[in-house]
């Protein structure tokens, strides 16, 4: 674990700043294999490569909202936050992210059965169309376990709350949950355990009254 320097920093990441979304890129295809509700998804598939293409995908540089991260005081990105909200405009792959796509996943109906149940918990776990979802959270490896993933977070808390959303978030381990729950005032709403896979935490926090 690196040592930080000083007080972090939240904000909105640039993806039109080619060097701050490479950054935001490694960060993510880093932390995907450790995030274990993706990397049952993605399964005996999961490679460097295909770790890559997801981040790419989430991180489109077309993208203008939804993405947050935490940077030290000399402005070194090393938290990443993908989420969303109602009124967030969904940003189409690029048609070579979709060729990637197509050469990685090709045809395998593991996968796809997967990509349905992980979908359908999903949904199952929360219905309330108006929400502020996080889609995932990643550290870089050096940060992790010194509360950057909090201060990642936080704009996206403040943010559901300032539109009075709930908003919710999906945790991968106990440890991991119990760590929201305790530094960022999260509630548990519940959980689900996919076929052969891990057990999801469903966290939310409530809107302001």
């Amino acid at each position: 674990m690196a040592d930080l320097p000083g007080a972090l920093v939240a904000r909105a990441i640039r993806l039109d700043d080619p060097v701050e979304r490479a950054r935001a890129v490694e960060i993510v295809a880093q932390g995907l294999p450790d995030i274990p509700h993706l990397s049952w998804l993605f399964g005996d598939l999961m490679s460097p490569r295909l770790a890559r293409w997801f981040a790419e995908v989430e991180l489109n540089p077309r993208r203008t909202t939804g993405v947050t991260g935490a940077f030290t005081e000399s402005d070194e990105l090393c938290g990443v936050v993908v989420w969303t909200a109602p009124d967030h405009e969904k940003v189409p792959p690029l048609p070579e992210q979709v060729e990637e796509g197509r050469e990685l996943l090709g045809g395998d109906q593991a996968f796809f059965a997967r990509f349905q149940e992980n979908g359908a918990a999903e949904e199952k776990s929360w219905s309330e169309p108006e929400v502020i979802s996080v889609v995932l959270a990643a550290v870089a490896p050096e940060y992790r376990r010194s509360g950057v993933g909090q201060v990642a977070i936080a704009p996206v808390i403040a943010e559901a709350q300032r539109r009075k959303l709930p908003g919710i978030l999906r945790a991968g381990t106990r440890e991991l949950a119990d760590a929201y729950i305790r530094t960022g005032n999260l509630i548990e709403r519940g959980s689900y355990t996919l076929t052969d896979g891990p057990t999801v935490w469903v966290l939310e926090w409530t809107p302001a009254t």
